[in-house]
Parts: C-alpha cells; structure tokens; sequence
C-alpha cells in the first residue's frame, strides 16, 4: 500500500473540519441518499474566505453526487 497524503486545494487542513469528518465517512451512493442533510449543512456554512475549502469539498460532493 502507498502513502498518499490528502490534501484539498493545497491544504490537508479541511481534514479536521467537522463537517469534513461527517460527510467523508460516507459512500457517494449515502451522501445521494442525505442530499437534502448535505444541502442544508451547506447552507449553514457562512460565506466567507475562510470556510472556502469546506464550501468547495460540500458543494463536489453535491454535484458529484448528484451524477450518481
């Protein structure tokens, strides 16, 4: 098995986010599933500089799950 570090726009920071840690011990078919759970927690996320890899790795996840 390789090392492989995950890193999300640079930065493995998002790691520790919470809502990180909610929606990534899911499968892409749970998080379609919880779309409206996944939306709403978004929606909860202020819109700020700050909270930018939070509101890129939601909104993937939305869209990516959205395909599905």
């Amino acid at each position: 098995m390789h090392d492989l570090s995950i890193t999300y726009l640079g930065d493995n920071s998002i790691l520790t986010n919470p809502l990180y840690l909610k929606w990534s011990q899911i499968t892409l078919a749970d998080a379609k599933t919880a779309l409206a759970g996944l939306k709403q927690d978004l929606g909860g996320v202020q819109g700020n500089m700050d909270n930018l890899k939070i509101i890129a790795y939601l909104s993937t996840l939305i869209r990516v799950a959205g395909l599905i």
